[in-house]
């Protein structure tokens, strides 16, 4: 299999791996399909977003690393034994529970650092293309000088026969 570098591809892949319809995932988690084809499979999903997947399918914040950074293994077998030995009270409890909010930190801080870098890297991409239209300006500039004096040219040649 080809590696998954998206957390919207590991969505998928999880989404196959359980038999869940895709058109549940979008039905219950509000999500367009849009956003999972295409050009916006490889976009960035946002933090609203991963945190209503977490919600919708709460056996994902066990594997929070596999779905953010893509390290790991998602080991569906191991969750499941897992939600089997778990109280059935104390998964009401999951969003206050102090793994949960340690793995939602990290992924804020994990998110945080992605859009910084984005947002760096925009500022120079701009920065070049404004450099760019400058440099473009000037060339039209210049070339408009040169027809300006080619034409004069042919005019005075015209002009003196």
């Amino acid at each position: 299999m080809d590696k998954i570098t998206t957390i919207k591809e590991r969505i998928l892949f999880y989404l196959e791996e359980k038999s869940i319809k895709k058109e549940s995932f979008y039905r219950e988690t509000g999500m367009s399909a849009s956003n999972f084809k295409g050009a916006g499979l490889k976009s960035d999903l946002g933090i609203d977003k991963v945190v209503k997947v977490l919600s919708v399918y709460p056996e994902l914040n066990n594997h929070l690393h596999w779905l953010i950074k893509g390290e790991g293994v998602l080991d569906l077998n191991a969750v499941e034994e897992e939600e089997q030995k778990k109280d059935p009270q104390s998964s009401g409890d999951l969003l206050y529970s102090e793994n949960f909010n340690e793995g939602i930190g990290d992924l804020l801080a994990n998110i945080y650092a992605q859009y910084n870098t984005q947002d760096k890297s925009l500022l120079f991409i701009q920065n070049q293309i404004s450099k760019m239209e400058k440099k473009l300006d000037a060339a039209i500039i210049k070339q408009g000088k040169y027809l300006e004096k080619i034409l004069s040219q042919i005019q005075d040649k015209a002009d003196s026969k």
